[in-house]
């Protein structure tokens, strides 16, 4: 006898364990339900009123849902239903399907239930699991593919990794390090910017505030710049865009060996502008106005048979100095040379003595190892009646006494009221490297005592104020001077050097003229010697007034000849006298005399050192 039941989870009714397959295909045939009105998504059959069989509608349902919720499938690449396979085996169908999946549409799910293949037709946003590639596939209405698929990375907003990006930095990392390698071959890192003046860099900082910064920053120059705050930056190297040469606007360090000191290397070029010389392009050999000053302009057309000169034009505008220090050894004698050429111009300049011709002077600044001025108080000394203040201090003297003690005071001032006239020089002073002079002082002060307090009968000087601070022995922490020490009654004078020339006016315009000076020795007199270097001399400085005597509005004597009148200047020299000998005179002057030839006569002698102006 035959047994029914109804099998939990299945949409027919089993008569029997065992049923042809033809009873059960009909059983399933009959008792399928009605499915004209099923659910949206999942096409589940509903229980209708006054259904009979309601089971039959329900297992159905669930059927489904077990066949179709938490979807995992075998694999979706297989074409053709297996030989053996799991029971409820599930696949999504690809294309080309046979045997009993042939004719079934690309991506229909196929699940087999009992001895038959169910099929279903999957809905926009179904997902399923495939096991044999591990992928979780997505159904967009037409096709399965992978849920995992490329996002679109174009044209995001921001991206920030371990860190917050923000509407400048749109792009942050917090990371060890940011790798940025080839994919196969080389690799590049552009930074584009709009325009030249913008910036295209790298900016390296320290706590947010930068310190190094590279690139194209306001130009298309490649630059590297530094800073220490983050405000004010230094350019260390630049590389001109069109050229390509290299600059380093600070200098730059270690390309010599420490021992040949700080300063900038020399060129060939350069050392061919300088000779024997120690003026650097006194001729113009560089082929441009270097070492001048930069009021003059080269001319490689107007010069005295030399590649080029240098001329100044208009109305005088005081002292101009040549750019670099000379090193000067003040043991020797220099010879000073030039050339010098007044342009002449048209019109009647009768009624001047010397026409539109104007009084020039040429000399030399001197400076200390220093590199410091070295000013006419620095050195001279007053003198009364032809005798020498210096003096030595009697007794003691420190900062803010007001009594000065003297071994001697005949040579002080006690007529002249000039402030310079009135204050003392200590010799005492040492340089930054701890060298003592003895003729040269930079603690000076003037106006330290008036004309009536001063004793020559007691040799005592009565200050009319404290001793400043500023006259201390550097020597001693208390800046108490011994007795002994050199002391003298401060002068004043002129502090340049007009070796080459002075109030010399060009005897005829539009035409060179050779001038010769000398200048060697220290003047230790104290009255400021003009053919003599200062004491603490280690640096000299050519300097001109040029013009001088061109002025708007001009002079008695000399006219105004407009912004434009030229003297043009070239040759300058400064290079030892190796035959010109010196004579310490009892002032402490040194006097020179330099040779002198007598080209007829056949004669070389020896004669006084006197500036002289010749004409080519």
């Amino acid at each position: 006898m035959l047994s029914s039941s109804v099998r939990p989870g299945r949409g027919f009714v089993r008569i029997g364990p065992h049923r042809p397959a033809c009873i059960r295909s009909l059983n399933r045939e009959r008792l399928m339900p009605d499915i004209s009105n099923p659910s949206t998504h999942l096409s589940l059959p509903y229980i209708q009123p006054a259904q009979a069989q309601k089971h039959v509608t329900h297992n159905e349902a669930l059927r489904r849902l077990d066949a179709l919720v938490q979807l995992s499938v075998l694999s979706a690449s297989v074409t053709a239903p297996p030989a053996s396979h799991a029971p409820d085996a599930r696949y999504i169908l690809p294309a080309g399907t046979s045997g009993g999946w042939a004719g079934q549409p690309e991506g229909t799910l196929a699940v087999h239930e009992d001895v038959a293949w169910a099929f279903y037709t999957p809905q926009p946003g179904w997902r399923a699991w495939v096991e044999d590639s591990a992928a979780l596939m997505v159904f967009d209405g037409s096709t399965w593919g992978r849920a995992t698929g490329t996002p679109d990375y174009q044209n995001l907003p921001q991206i920030g990794v371990q860190t917050s990006a923000d509407a400048v930095n749109r792009l942050a990392v917090a990371s060890e390090a940011t790798l940025l390698t080839h994919a196969g071959a080389g690799h590049q890192l552009k930074i584009n910017k709009s325009t030249t003046t913008d910036t295209a860099s790298l900016l390296f900082q320290t706590g947010w505030s930068g310190r190094a910064e590279m690139g194209t920053t306001g130009a298309d120059d490649f630059e590297i710049k530094v800073s220490a705050d983050g405000s004010t930056f230094h350019s260390a190297l630049v590389a001109d865009a069109t050229t390509g040469r290299v600059s380093f606007p600070q200098g730059a360090d270690g390309l010599a060996p420490v021992a040949f000191g700080p300063g900038a290397l020399l060129t060939t070029g350069y050392a061919a502008a300088r000779g024997g010389d120690l003026v650097t392009n006194g001729t113009g050999l560089l082929g441009n106005a270097y070492n001048y000053p930069t009021v003059f302009t080269h001319d490689p057309v107007v010069a005295p048979n030399l590649p080029a000169s240098h001329a100044y034009a208009g109305y005088s505008s005081g002292v101009v100095q040549m750019e670099e220090l000379l090193p000067i050894d003040p043991n020797q004698v220099y010879r000073l040379g030039s050339y010098l050429r007044q342009e002449d111009l048209p019109g009647d300049w009768s009624s001047y003595p010397n026409g539109c011709r104007h009084v020039q002077y040429m000399g030399l600044d001197c400076f200390d190892r220093d590199g410091l001025s070295i000013q006419a108080q620095h050195h001279m000394r007053y003198r009364h009646a032809g005798t020498d203040s210096l003096t030595t201090l009697a007794a003691p003297l420190a900062p803010g006494d007001t009594v000065v003690h003297l071994t001697n005071a005949a040579g002080w001032n006690h007529s002249k009221t000039a402030p310079h006239y009135r204050g003392l020089i200590l010799f005492g002073y040492r340089n930054s490297h701890g060298f003592a002079y003895d003729q040269y002082s930079r603690l000076v002060e003037f106006d330290l005592f008036e004309n009536a307090d001063l004793d020559k009968s007691t040799n005592i000087v009565t200050l009319n104020k404290p001793l400043p601070a500023t006259l201390a022995n550097p020597d001693e922490s208390s800046g108490v001077w011994p007795a002994g020490t050199a002391i003298a009654n401060c002068s004043s004078g002129m502090s340049s050097k007009y070796a080459f020339y002075s109030s010399l006016v060009p005897p005829q315009a539009d035409r060179w003229y050779r001038t010769t000076g000398h200048i060697g020795g220290i003047d230790r007199s104290g009255t400021n010697i003009r053919d003599n270097f200062p004491p603490g001399t280690a640096f000299a400085r050519v300097f001109w007034l040029a013009n001088h005597t061109n002025i708007p509005g001009g002079s008695a004597t000399y006219p105004d000849t407009g912004p434009d009148h030229r003297i043009w200047f070239s040759g300058v020299s400064v290079t030892p006298e190796p035959l010109a000998v010196m004579q310490t005179m009892p002032t402490g002057a040194q006097e020179i005399k330099v040779p002198r030839g007598n080209y007829a006569a056949e004669t070389l002698s020896l004669v006084p050192a006197a500036p002289s102006i010749d004409p080519l």
